[in-house]
């Protein structure tokens, strides 16, 4: 897989893992030690390549993400007509106090 190319990442894994469940299935009922041999060596290289992959499946996730956050920030933005947030309806406005005016008491002469 080519390294530059994060987004083949799940792809190729999911390749991967279907040649893994194959692999695994042929070695169950395999009834010869070569065929075992054969088998355990071609799931080795499968391995491997999974294990070469699976660091690209972050990179493919985060490239996911920054172009679906593109695609939202650069949609057109619908007014919602008669849009009630979740909290506003159970907001109670409580009105202050009025406050004492402070006074200034004057020093005896």
């Amino acid at each position: 897989m080519d390294p530059r190319r994060p987004e083949l990442a799940v792809s190729r894994m999911n390749e991967l893992m279907k040649q893994f469940d194959d692999v695994m299935s042929k070695i169950k009922v395999a009834e010869v030690s070569n065929k075992l041999g054969e088998m355990e060596r071609e799931g080795s290289l499968v391995i491997q390549e999974i294990c070469l992959v699976a660091p690209r499946l972050h990179e493919a996730m985060m490239q996911a993400s920054r172009t679906r956050r593109f695609t939202l920030s650069h949609q057109p933005v619908e007014p919602v007509e008669n849009y009630v947030a979740p909290n506003q309806a159970e907001t109670v406005i409580v009105e202050p106090k009025p406050r004492k005016k402070k006074t200034s008491k004057k020093k005896a002469e």
